[in-house]
């Protein structure tokens, strides 16, 4: 090949400007890449895709490059082989054919069109650059190109799954289909890369298992396997003999399923693909996530969930990042699983040992690696075959041609028995909390890295970490096996050890989760949360709550109190963003806090604030309840008490009472109860229920509430994300499954005016960033979570007088919606009282845009449910209008700052944006001080699109060498760099509206300050 064509596109499209990002034929990729053997396989020149370069955008191998050599373009059938390869490795997302004059640009998916691109065309900042590419741009030009059903690890997962059920339905138990299936993949991967070929077959006179299967040839099945056990390793994929047989009274409708699957057939829908899976290309890793997806539904029972690849391939990176030399780790999952995250380590441990030595590995060096440096457990014993097949597959991953022929040839070379010295399975020795399980409690490892169940046991229900836990005297909220986990892990490292373990969101967040967290800490010191709540719905779709990944390590003494106040940890808050479509999991820096670790002892809370807030938000918060909140006024002997509807029925109360008393008022039903607004339709009032004939109980204090004024709340939120709360003045009755907020005659202004309040975009701005639920879990609100909200009675407001008035006025604008109209009811506007309801709190012009920003904007678009979903406004480019907004909350922040530190000047912020028609657009802010403090000047906020004046600044700052490294070639990721040059002031922030949200600017203002004087530290001082 001619490599000056490749090197010339390369040029043209700006890939060549981040050296360290792309990959070049010929050159060595870094020994600690995660993908370099994906990368290996690419760019080898004899190979069979033999890319001239692979350019990867945070590690994950994004675009390939192919040279045309006159049959691509040309010949489709051989472009799509070599698309169908590139498929099967499940990275690239895009791929990019270089002719001297032309190019074409293709998804890896076959059902999508190419494009065709002149030279004229192609451009730094034009479609499928390294800009068009690094910003996502081309994902908003070309969704359907990114749809993940069409991955490999998709197609494959729906046709395993449904052979695996189609195999039950002829007979077999579960267990016996998923490893006949397992057989099947095995041996699929020993045919594919040639560690059984021809020769092997010739010698010992089988066959190949495709021809096999579709000949209806169960006995010679059976020898092949036979042959395989013998000379490979004789417990491999147990169950033995039983196994064998399995094959010799399969139904002939069965072999015909699994001859379709072979073949490529689409078992949902009959149709046969166009390509077939090619296990020299599909990675290890997805074999051994893909098969723990439907192990069992055992392993569903007990919480645990399939561990995406590029999940996994983060959390070995977190648990290795700071190892001194990680081939001298020992590496224990305690629930292992399938094997994923062991999988992963291996592969990380086996390609840098490689890569150190400058040569492969030989199998008995391989073999030394795996035995002595991978360690697990599960309390399934079809989860550590599995695993052990995983690493059986990693370790003969690219195994060389020498290696292959001992292994074949010399009957005491096999594979190393994993299920005796290096994995414990089964109700005790694979039971991570028993004491017969020698690895938990062993102190030997240096890492622990695992998914651990996450299980909430019902009340009946007795579960070995429950025993665990009573034997040590601790308390486990939830009873969270997880939880567990996170405290038993101490027994298993080294008192130098680390653990990094992928958890549900509420062992950290929940606030029943306080006092565990407190305690939890005076063992461990926290290094790195990293909180995916944002993406709950796309990481485990089945999942009821979030994950998050942390990484800890034991204390060396355990604390009497609480941490030292100087120690902090790590939070990192990733949002869903484009990158997710490109398979990778991105940490912006400007999503990262640095947190005091005591200060998640007093108050677990500011986990939920820092999420889409910042700590100027948690000041804004707590100086609104340092006014009052609810629960000075709600709650039993209080001025209003609260409390649930009747219970219908009770099986603690033996003796019910009579409902007659609750058939002279009118009843509300929960189930068709619509509180879209924060005034009961009366029209949803309806006769008691006749069946309803006792209750029981009913105390004169909730019959009281029934007949005065009152807020009723319901489970859930509204269609507007706000609370499901409204207020009536009628009389009427209601389950338990409504509760209430009553109060006396007098008290129904401020009810009226609380309920309103409560559908204000304001409250959806508190509650956003104070209640737990609403960020991460179901989407409800609960009266706790209400008590909490800031609420100042009128009588003690700072201008009482005034506070009246404004309740008055709001309490106007809601009678208007209490007449009962089914024809036609008037529409609840939010945004009508939200001034009034700034006014009363006390809220400035900057605290006001963040209000509103956060409603509008943010809330919509919280935990997208799918890849598409994840193009909201917030991905979207920022308007001029709120460019602006960033750049007032910007400049107001640090003429704060500049007054809380008695400095003096004034501030001008310069925005220059490129325009919409380039791909990959920027902005850049420029900053400066001018000495003038005139209050008379217009604000000095100047806002330019041009793209020249961006394109000259960033050259200056390259070329004066003003960026940092990790950044200078993806300018993507530097919205949290300060830049100086000459006497001003430069940030360099993608033109998307995520990253110019008010609250970025707060923010950012933070960074300017400790970056002019970094000992200013945090306004809030945690």
């Amino acid at each position: 090949m001619d490599q000056r064509v490749t090197q010339k596109w390369l040029d043209r499209w700006g890939y060549t400007d981040d050296s360290p990002s792309l990959h070049i034929e010929g050159e060595k990729i870094p020994p600690i890449h995660a993908y370099r053997s994906e990368l290996d396989e690419l760019l080898d020149p004899s190979g069979e895709i033999r890319a001239q370069a692979v350019f990867d955008v945070e590690g994950m191998p994004t675009v390939c490059f192919l040279e045309d050599n006159g049959l691509l373009a040309s010949n489709p059938a051989a472009f799509d082989n070599i698309r169908q390869k590139i498929w099967n490795q499940n990275l690239i997302s895009i791929i990019l054919v270089m002719e001297k004059n032309t190019a074409l640009a293709a998804p890896i998916s076959r059902d999508q069109k190419v494009q065709k691109l002149s030279w004229e065309e192609a451009d730094r900042s034009g479609r499928f650059s390294r800009r068009d590419i690094q910003s996502g741009e081309v994902f908003r030009r070309h969704q359907a190109w990114f749809n993940p059903q069409a991955h490999v690890d998709q197609e494959l997962l729906r046709n395993l799954d449904k052979i695996v059920k189609d195999l039950v339905s002829f007979g077999l138990e579960k267990n016996n289909a998923q490893y006949l299936m397992a057989q099947v993949l095995f041996v699929s991967y020993l045919e594919h890369r040639q560690i059984v070929a021809n020769t092997y077959r010739t010698k010992h006179g089988i066959g190949k298992l495709h021809d096999l299967v579709h000949k209806g040839d169960c006995a010679g099945i059976v020898k092949l396997l036979t042959q395989l056990k013998s000379d490979f390793n004789g417990d491999f994929l147990e169950p033995g003999p039983r196994g064998s047989s399995l094959w010799e009274t399969l139904p002939e409708a069965a072999i015909n399923r699994i001859n379709d699957f072979l073949s490529r057939v689409d078992l949902e829908t009959g149709q046969e693909s166009f390509w077939n899976y090619d296990f020299r290309y599909i990675p290890v890793e997805l074999i051994s996530g893909i098969y723990e997806s439907f192990l069992s539904d055992e392993k569903k029972e007990v919480g645990a969930y399939y561990t995406p690849r590029h999940l996994a391939s983060l959390v070995v990176d977190q648990a290795l990042a700071h190892s001194k030399n990680i081939l001298s780790e020992r590496i224990y999952d305690g629930a292992c699983g399938s094997g994923i995250l062991l999988t992963t380590a291996y592969r990380r441990l086996l390609a840098y040992a490689e890569a150190l030595r400058g040569h492969p590995l030989s199998f008995e060096e391989r073999c030394q690696l795996l035995v002595e440096h991978i360690f697990g457990s599960d309390i399934s014993e079809p989860a550590c075959r599995v695993t052990a097949f995983s690493l059986y597959l990693s370790l003969l991953e690219r195994l060389q041609p020498a290696d292959i022929e001992e292994l074949r040839e010399n009957s005491d070379v096999k594979l190393p028995d994993l299920n005796t010295h290096n994995l414990r399975s089964g109700k005790e020795k694979g039971n991570f909390f028993s004491d017969q399980n020698t690895f938990a409690a062993s102190k030997s490892f240096t890492i622990f890295l695992s998914n651990p169940p996450w299980v909430e046991p019902k009340k009946n229900e007795t579960l070995p970490s429950d025993l665990w836990a009573k034997s040590k005297g601790v308390n486990i909220p939830r009873r969270q096996t997880a939880n567990a986990f996170m405290l038993r892990a101490l027994d298993s490292v080294s008192p130098s050890g680390k653990i990094c373990l992928i958890l549900p969101v509420s062992s950290f967040g929940a606030p029943t989760s306080n006092t565990f967290i407190a305690k939890w800490l005076s063992h461990y010191r926290l290094e790195t949360l990293i909180n995916f709540g944002d993406l709950r719905k796309i990481l485990f779709s089945t999942a009821k709550q979030p994950c998050v990944v942390a990484v800890f390590s034991p204390r060396k003494k355990i604390l009497a109190g609480r941490p030292p106040g100087k120690e902090t940890f790590e939070y990192w808050v990733p949002k869903a963003d484009i990158s997710f479509a490109f398979g990778r999991l991105t940490l912006h820096a400007s999503d990262r806090h640095i947190v005091q670790s005591q200060a998640l002892t007093f108050d677990n809370e500011l986990l939920t604030t820092l999420f889409w807030g910042t700590y100027r938000d948690i000041s804004i918060i707590e100086r609104l309840r340092l006014q009052g909140t609810f629960d000075d006024l709600v709650g039993n002997k209080k001025v209003w008490p609260s409390r649930k509807g009747f219970h219908a029925k009770d099986s603690s109360v033996r003796d019910p009472v009579s409902a007659e008393p609750l058939r002279k008022l009118e009843f509300l039903n929960a189930k068709e109860l619509n509180l879209d607004g924060p005034i009961l339709n009366p029209c949803q009032l309806a006769r008691f229920p006749k069946e309803i004939e006792t209750v029981a109980s009913l105390p004169d204090s909730l019959l009281e509430g029934f007949k005065g004024p009152k807020i009723i709340f319901a489970d859930g939120i509204s269609s507007r994300r706000s609370v499901r709360a409204a207020f009536s003045n009628k009389e009427f009755s209601f389950k338990s499954s409504i509760g209430a907020i009553f109060g006396s005659k007098k008290d129904e202004p401020l009810l009226r005016f609380a309920a309103t309040y409560l559908h204000s975009q304001l409250a959806q701005y508190l509650l956003l960033l104070t209640a737990y639920q609403i960020s991460f879990e179901r989407e409800r609100v609960t009266l706790k979570d209400i008590r909490k909200l800031p609420f100042i009675h009128p009588d003690r407001h700072k201008n009482p007088v005034r506070a009246w008035e404004i309740i008055e006025t709001v309490n106007k604008y809601t009678r208007k919606f209490e007449p009962c109209n089914q024809i036609f009811n008037p529409t609840y506007d939010p945004k009508e009282c939200e001034a009034l309801f700034f006014e009363y709190f006390g809220l400035d012009s900057t605290e006001q845009e963040r209000v509103l920003e956060t409603a509008e904007n943010i809330a919509p678009n919280l935990q997208p449910n799918s890849i598409s979903g994840i193009n909201s406004i917030l991905q979207l480019r920022p308007t001029n209008e709120q460019i602006q907004g960033y750049a007032r909350s910007l400049k107001a922040e640090l003429e704060s700052w500049r007054d809380l530190r008695g400095g003096q000047g004034t501030f001008s912020v310069d925005i220059s944006i490129s325009t919409r028609t380039n791909c990959g657009q920027l902005g850049i802010v420029s900053l400066g001080v001018e000495s003038s403090t005139n209050s008379d000047r217009p604000p000095c906020i100047n806002l330019s699109t041009n793209d020249l004046i961006v394109e000259e600044t960033l050259s200056q700052l390259l070329t004066d060498n003003l960026l940092p490294l990790h950044v200078s070639g993806n300018l993507y990721l530097a919205a949290d760099i300060v830049i100086r040059s000459g006497n001003r002031l430069y940030l360099i922030k993608p033109l998307v509206y995520r990253m110019w949200l008010s609250s970025e600017a707060y923010r950012d203002a933070e960074r300017i300050v400790c970056f002019v004087q970094p000992n200013a530290g945090s306004r809030n001082n945690l």
